[in-house]
Formats: structure tokens, sequence, C-alpha cells
């Protein structure tokens, strides 16, 4: 990923583009047709699009695109609001492409899923969507960290409660536990001691260090760079020695409420700025993403509990490297982090409209199942749905008693009804049995 070029220093060319400057100004204040094609492609860079000099220096546009950047960087300026995080500034705002979305998150939670959706197609596919939801977003979160392990095996280790054979299955196994902790967690205050249980909880067994858990960076050796190429570095992170100070700011930000910021820009907001402290020597990813669920479950936007950021974050690392690196290159302007995130979730809605859809479809195929084979549960057409999708695939019980929230001994007894009804066959695999499915022919 090539890091974005910064904007031009207004202090060193201002001189050479003064006059196009108040040209260009001078249109922009008269009433006329070009006055008004003007506004609208500023409306369209600072409103619809938040664009970065990086991307407007390529656009096709009627301007000298230095003098355009330095118009609409000083009508923004006159829009932001500003954070102080030890002695540095962080500007942002919130233009009205993130009003849309941030209106249907506000919509969406707490509402039910039958109030934002129609009828949900059961408790039991609720349920089970939300430990898949809270599945995905471990696995992919650790994976942006480097953890190794395949999804499918991640979600077989979830699934069957199996003790972590090395680091990356820890970090998948660490992450699951402490996201469906967060809920626990969310009537708390943020504090110091919070952000450490956190981190600890994500981070335990996988550092060279139990203090690395608990303790804030004591280096200046940490820097944020590509994982392909270790010579480019991206990121700084502040002096170990500010850490303290920034992480006491941020706490104060989050905690407070006099000044009212959107629940889930405040929640990015977190999210970047323990990206950009790098308070611990490891697992700050994990813990600024875990940060952010936290501030949104306290806030009561319970529907992002069903959604999974990171799965997203997974498949558009770049992106997402790049949305902090946006902002870093124009004097920490966080609103380029706060876009890039808003239309993740935006995506992450659609990706979980389209999910009721299919388990709609899917439900209406166990109840053919159901009705062609006498004596079966509704539970069990799905299991065995699950066996005819993957005809080759072996299923150990406590994958079932993992994937459908039942006790091992009904997994059991689901499985063993099915393989006497013909529709499965059990093998020995060691000390366990395996299912798979029996096919037409019993093979």
């Amino acid at each position: 990923m090539k890091k974005p070029q910064k904007p031009p220093d207004f202090g060193r060319v201002w001189s050479d583009y003064l006059e196009k400057y108040n040209d260009l100004a001078n249109r922009l204040n008269q009433k006329n047709e070009d006055s008004e094609e003007i506004r609208k492609l500023i409306r369209k860079y600072n409103e619809q699009e938040y664009v970065h000099w990086d991307d407007l220096r390529r656009k096709k546009i009627p301007f000298d695109p230095i003098t355009f950047w330095y118009v609409i960087r000083t009508i923004r300026s006159t829009k932001y609001r500003e954070i102080r995080i030890g002695d540095e500034k962080f500007p942002f705002y919130t233009p009205e492409n993130f009003q849309k979305q941030l209106h249907l998150l506000d919509k969406a939670s707490p509402a039910s899923f039958d109030w934002l959706f129609g009828e949900f197609p059961s408790e039991a596919n609720k349920n089970q969507y939300l430990s898949n939801s809270l599945m995905e977003e471990a696995i992919a979160s650790s994976q942006l960290e480097g953890a190794a392990t395949t999804r499918p095996e991640a979600k077989k280790i979830l699934r069957e409660g199996r003790k972590p054979k090395n680091n990356s299955e820890r970090m998948i196994v660490n992450n699951y536990r402490t996201i469906r902790r967060l809920k626990e967690l969310r009537d708390k205050p943020l504090s110091r001691e919070l952000i450490i249980e956190i981190h600890r909880e994500i981070t335990q067994g996988t550092l060279e260090s139990e203090s690395d858990e608990t303790d804030f960076r004591t280096t200046d050796d940490i820097v944020v760079g590509s994982k392909a190429d270790p010579t480019k570095i991206y990121h700084y992170p502040p002096e170990c020695a500010k850490i303290p100070a920034m992480i006491d700011d941020l706490i104060a930000f989050a905690n407070e409420d006099d000044e009212f910021i959107h629940p889930i820009v405040k929640a990015i907001i977190l999210h970047f700025l323990i990206g950009y402290i790098h308070p611990f020597n490891d697992g700050n990813g994990r813990t600024a993403r875990a940060l952010f669920y936290w501030f949104a479950l306290k806030h009561h936007y319970d529907l992002l509990e069903y959604i999974s950021i990171s799965r997203i974050f997974v498949h558009a690392p770049a992106q997402y490297s790049r949305a902090y690196l946006l902002t870093e290159t124009d004097s920490n302007d966080m609103t380029y982090f706060i876009d890039f995130n808003i239309r993740i979730i935006s995506q992450a809605l659609e990706d979980l409209k389209n999910y009721i859809v299919q388990k709609k479809e899917e439900e209406s195929q166990s109840l053919q199942l159901v009705e062609q084979i006498p004596d079966i549960s509704f539970r069990q057409a799905a299991i065995l749905r699950d066996f005819i999708k993957h005809p080759t695939r072996y299923y150990a019980i406590s994958e079932i008693a993992g994937k459908y929230k039942v006790s091992l001994p009904t997994a059991r007894t689901d499985l063993l009804l099915l393989e006497k009804k013909g529709k499965l066959k059990k093998y020995q695999d060691g000390k366990r049995q395996v299912f798979i499915h029996k096919g037409e022919k019993g093979h």
C-alpha cells in the first residue's frame, strides 16, 4: 500500500496561490450559474464524499487542484470540532453523508429484528446468528493481527470449546471470550483499569511476558508498518512517556457527556485513538475494536452485537490501514477514519439483512424436511440441512452442540435419530464419534 500524499503546505506555497484563491473565492460569492457549479463541487467533496488531497489531485475538476483544495479545506476548518489528547489535536466533523447512516442506526438499535426487518425467522436462529456473529468478529479481529487459523477451523474450535493448541488459536479464543463479556462491562465508566482488563483478556498467554498484558509500553521502538514489507513504516506512535496522560485524556473524552457527540462517532474515535496512541506492546488493534463495541453497547446500540466489523476489514485490510493514514497525513483529521467506519457499519447492516432473507429461505427448506421425514423436530431438520449443504464434511457431536446451542446429550440424540432415519452415517474418529451425510445411495 502506498502512503497517501500529504496535502500542500499552506505556509510554504500560500503566496503562489493567493491570487487564484481570491479569484475562486470571489466567483463562489457571486450569485450565478458559475458560483452554483462551484458550490456543487464543494458540497460533493466535503459533504457527499469526504475527499483527501491524495484523491482530489487525481480528479478532473475545472480548477487548479491546489487552489480548490485550499477552498474546501478552509470551509472544513469552520465546521471542525476538536479533541485534545495529550499535546495533540484531533479535529473532525460530521458531513451530511454521515447523517443518513447514523439515522438508520439510531432507528435500528435497540429496536428488535421484527421492527427492523419484519418477522425474524425464529428465536433459535436469532440466537444462533448472534453466536455466529461474535465468532466472526473474534476470528476476523485476530486475523487482522496475524492469527493464521482459517475461519472454518476457528469456528470448530469455538463451537466445540476445544483448548487452543497454538498462539493463533489462543488469540481467537481470547477474543471470543472477551467480546462475549463486553455487554457485562457496559455499565462501567471507562478507566485505565477497564482498558487494561479488556487488553489482558484479549492477549492472555499470547505475548512475550505477562507484564505486557497489563502494563503500558515503556519503550519507543514500536512502529506500525507493512506486514508484507517491514521497511515500510506507516506510523510512529507517541513517545511512551506521553501514554499515561494521553490515555487519561481519552478516558475523560469517553466519559464526558456535556457536549453531545453521536455515540457511534464517539465509539469510532475511541477505536482510532487507541490505534494511534498504541499504548501496549501488542494487542492494540484488538483492544481498539473491542472498545468500539463496548462503547456502542454501553449506549444500547445492541444491533451491533449481530454484525462483525472486522470481518469486512479482513477483506479490505489496505483500506482499513489507509483510513488511519488519511487522517494522519491531513493534520489528524479523524473525519476520514469516521467516514470509512460508518460505511463499513452500513455494509455490515446490509449483510445482516441479506442473512435474514437467507435464513427465511433455509427455514422454509427445513419445514419441507419436517413434512417429508416422520417424527423429526425443526432443529433436527436444520441440522440435516447443514449436512446436505456440506455432504463431504464430518461433524463432531460437540460442534453441533456448539452451533445449535444445545447440550451434548441433546446433540447426540439428534444425530443418532437422523442416523436411524438413514440420513447420516456414523464413524469412530479415535475416541469421538463423527457424522457425515449418507446421501441417497447410502454412501
